[in-house]
């Protein structure tokens, strides 16, 4: 038995390490459990002769697996680890800036959201905005430049291009937050976590497992509630209505919708009628104003003889547009009411 906590401490990570480089997580979670309490209860804030990587990947394990997590992300703050795949659909992983853009746009540091007076930090932020529009990383800068002042001359946008990304580097508190490399601009993910990207991660992944040839139940259930827990509404629902904003936002709801969509037809397979409609009815609680799953939900409901919920549901639709957009439901979805309606109950 290993007597000193500093020893102790130091043979349990290599243990837990040593298991979850073989691929072997389940192995690690004891020792890194054991070690990870040592490290707390001694208030140890790094270790010595360890490379970054590996310990930045088992801080990710604890994080995800709950094992001392406040240690976890002190290890990581303290030692400045870079996991060898960057958490995204890790939240409480310690970045020091986090961007929301579902359902409302939000920018926060360490110690909380970011305030802005008065009128707000204008360009820098829509700057912001119009990168993670564009997926945040590699894009050409003059692909910005256009998005942001589009009726000027080449070297106006150029030149206020530079001087936006000088005010949002110094507005983030990171000169290196933002890469200008050959031209192109990425939002470090290093140091910035994004729900969009996490979002992207989550639904790649629900649309791999809804390929495999025996769909896990329990493995969709978390990955819905995963996309759930980030889709908070349409991509910045409060903004102008900016091409690049419309673009990634119609992405977003399709992918969403199209996985969805795959998983409700599965519970109407299996004669699950209210797990089928819930699924298109979280969809609308999350963006009312996305047409597509209400007339999902009324097919849902027709399939299942069940004319007067269809019905309903398109009413909550029209009262839903008119009182938001001031539209009414597209002809697809009046059609799809004609029919309801000339089938008969």
């Amino acid at each position: 038995r290993v007597a000193r906590p500093a020893l102790a401490f130091a043979v349990r990570t290599a243990t837990a390490a040593a298991a979850h480089r073989r691929g072997q997580a389940a192995a690690a979670l004891e020792p890194l459990r054991e070690a990870f309490a040592i490290g707390r209860e001694q208030g140890f804030h790094h270790v010595p002769a360890w490379q970054p990587r590996p310990l930045a990947d088992l801080c990710v394990l604890a994080l995800r697996e709950k094992i001392e997590p406040e240690f976890a992300r002190t290890l990581a703050r303290a030692c400045k680890l870079a996991p060898s795949q960057l958490p995204f659909r890790v939240t409480d992983w310690p970045w020091p800036l986090r961007v929301r853009s579902f359902g409302a746009f939000q920018l926060l540091r360490a110690e909380g959201a970011v305030e802005f007076a008065g009128k707000g930090p204008g360009r820098p932020m829509e700057l912001l905005k119009v990168l993670l529009a564009l997926g945040g990383s590699g894009v050409r800068a003059e692909q910005v430049a256009d998005a942001l002042w589009p009726h000027v001359d080449a070297d106006y946008a150029h030149n206020s291009l530079t001087a936006t990304l000088h005010r949002l580097r110094k507005l983030l508190g990171a000169e290196d937050a933002l890469l200008l490399r050959d031209g192109r601009l990425t939002l470090n993910p290093a140091l910035v976590w994004a729900d969009a990207w996490a979002l992207d991660q989550v639904l790649g992944d629900f649309d791999a497992a809804l390929r495999a040839p025996q769909p896990d139940a329990e493995a969709l259930r978390e990955l819905e509630a995963e996309a759930f827990a980030l889709y908070r509404g349409p991509f910045l629902p409060d903004e102008s209505e900016q091409a690049s904003y419309i673009a990634c936002r119609e992405q977003v709801r399709a992918k969403l919708l199209r996985c969805l969509t795959r998983v409700a037809r599965r519970h109407e397979e299996a004669g699950e009628r209210e797990a089928a409609a819930d699924c298109y009815l979280r969809l609308i609680e999350s963006d009312p104003v996305f047409e597509a799953p209400y007339r999902n939900l009324m097919l849902c409901y027709q399939r299942s003889g069940e004319v007067a919920e269809a019905t309903a549901t398109y009413e909550r639709l029209r009262t839903t547009l008119a009182a938001r957009l001031k539209s009414n439901p597209s002809a697809e979805t009046q059609a799809v009411l004609a029919e309801l309606k000339s089938a008969g109950p």
